[in-house]
Order: C-alpha cells, then structure tokens, then sequence
C-alpha cells in the first residue's frame, strides 16, 4: 500500500498489527509514523505504551509485544536498523512465526531507513500480512498541493504556478521543499502572499534547475553566465560526469519536444508524454525554440561522445565538460 492507502486505515483504526515502513519519501514516512503515534497513543501516555528497539533480539521484540498497553488500545513497538531486511542475515525463524501472533494490542513496526531487499524471509512474512507501506517521492499534483498547505501553514498564500515554480527551482525532495518555504515565508512577513520574485531571490537552485539554466545561458549566447554557473556548481562539489549526465538529459528532453511538435502533438500531449507541470513545459518550448531538430540532435551527440570519451579513459574528465559546452554553445542559433 502506499501512504494514501496507510492514512485510510489509520482514519478507520483498521491498521495492521504488523507494518514495514519503507521508501525514498523520508517526510511523508516520519509524518506517517507520528500519526500513528497520535492515533494510538493517548496523550500523556505515550512513553508507557511505546517502546522503540534497534536491531533487537527476537525475544525483545517478542516481549515488547506482548506487554499489555497501559490505559490504552495498543501499544506501539517501533523497529529500527532490523539487520534481517538487509545485507546477509536472515530473521529468525521464531520471529517468522511470531509475526501471524502479534497481537491486536500491539502494532510492532519495522521503519527502514535503507531500502530492504524484497527477497528477505521477514520482508515477505510482513507482505504476506499486507503491512508493507511503501512511501514514494510526491509528483505532479500532490507535490504542488504540498507546497500550498506548507506555506499555508506558516501564514502565506500561494498559488499554484508560484508552487510549480518553487518545486521547478529546489527540485522534488520534500524535506528541502519544506526549507525552502520556512525561509521564503519568513523573509516578507509584512505580505501575505507568495511571488515568484520571492522563489527567485531566495530559494536555493538543485542541479536540475542550475543545468537549465545554464542551457538557457547557452542558447541565450551568455557564455560567461552559462560558465560561471558551471564553476559554481562545481565548488559546491558536484561531479562533472553527473552535470554532463544532467545536461545530456536536458537536451534529450528537447529532442523529444522537437520530434513531438514535427508530429505536430498538441501542448497537453506534450506535457503529458514528458509528465511535466504547465510552467515547467514553456520553459522547455522557449529553449527548444532556439533550435533546429537537427541542432538538438548534434547537442545530444556531443554529450554522449563526451561521457563515453570520459568514461572509456580516452578523455580527462577535467575540461571535458567544459568542452562540451563550447561546441553546444556554437551549435544555439534562433530558427
């Protein structure tokens, strides 16, 4: 089940008596976790009716089980770092027939932190219980929904486009989301809504977004801007195969637009076969505009011929991308 499914049971007090916790989506995950706290645990009771066990011995989790909850329903038995659903080891077989036997006071919950291999003997005992949970990165919609409600909280107004904006430039993790809008909502305290001048001077580029904008650069003919924001991605540390990877993405994207308007696709169409907001797609069309079907292509040539120089040994990683850049560079001439 995913998150959505997982707060339905919660909401109906049908949840599981065992559960696994897994998936990229740290946020939505420890949000999951304290809503089952709040939703078993009656206040001022919780440390009596929680117990939290890291790489336990079966009979501690056994015993943390079956203790009685006090003044309350359940009690909450919280797994963490269980060795058994990763690397080599495999659980033990009297906590494998334990877990059909938990009882209905106990809800005894394994939170990964780490992915967890599927093919473990405790993974497929938890399944076979339908107590997987599996939190996946927000997208589309429900990402930008997050965004409003998080700025709604702190006071701030913010629509749509002006969420998609923010989600374009700091990229989809939803713990960096949620900084970015603690520090934007706190720098204006005298308005109540949100701009995209706002997003602009004050949230914090990801990769994606600063490879963008240095095709922009690029196909704006803005060398030293397309370089300087080269260099500065650089001294943050980032690697110079993962930009190329990055900008070598970039002008796939752009080469799929170009094949699609030949096809003479329609914008929904478009948006819809590279899964993209509204705002983010006229971004795309303005830079794809620069070029010639057959211009993205070369880009794209460039790119690949680069990373497989690199990583074959026939070139220096250091000054291939910049290289790379150079010959893009020629390539961006309005039609």
């Amino acid at each position: 089940m995913n998150h959505t499914d997982f707060n339905a049971l919660l909401k109906k007090n049908t949840v599981p008596s065992v559960l696994l916790f897994e998936g990229e989506e740290e946020y939505l995950k420890k949000k999951a976790l304290m809503d089952l706290r709040a939703a078993l645990l009656p206040a001022g009771m919780e440390e009596l009716n929680e117990t939290t066990l890291t790489a336990p011995a079966p009979d501690e989790i056994v015993a943390a089980a079956e203790t009685l909850p006090f003044m309350a329903d359940r009690r909450l038995i919280v797994v963490r770092d269980e060795k058994s659903l990763s690397g080599r080891a495999e659980a033990d077989e009297k906590l494998l027939d334990y877990l059909p036997k938990v009882p209905q006071t106990a809800v005894l919950l394994f939170f990964c932190g780490e992915k967890p291999d599927g093919r473990k003997k405790l993974y497929a005992a938890v399944k076979k219980l339908n107590g997987i949970v599996t939190f996946s990165p927000m997208k589309d919609r429900e990402l930008t929904a997050f965004v409003i409600n998080a700025f709604r909280e702190q006071g701030k107004e913010c629509n749509e486009r002006t969420a998609e904006y923010l989600i374009f430039t700091s990229g989809t993790d939803s713990n960096q989301l949620l900084a970015e809008v603690n520090k934007i909502a706190s720098h204006n305290l005298a308005t109540s809504s949100v701009t995209p001048e706002e997003v602009t001077a004050l949230a914090t580029p990801s990769l994606e977004c600063t490879v963008f904008q240095m095709v922009d650069a690029v196909v704006s003919r803005q060398n030293n801007r397309a370089f300087s924001l080269l260099q500065s991605q650089l001294l943050l540390g980032s690697d110079r195969l993962y930009i190329l990877a990055m900008l070598l993405r970039q002008f796939r994207l752009l080469q799929h637009i170009k094949i699609m308007q030949y096809e003479k696709r329609s914008r929904e169409e478009i948006r819809g076969a590279l899964g993209v907001p509204s705002f983010a797609l006229d971004q795309y069309l303005r830079q794809a505009s620069f070029y010639t079907g057959g211009q993205v292509k070369q880009a794209v040539k460039i790119c690949f011929d680069t990373e497989y120089a690199v990583k074959s040994g026939k070139l220096n990683q250091d000054g291939a991308l910049e290289a790379a850049i150079l010959k893009i560079l020629n390539l961006a001439v309005r039609e």
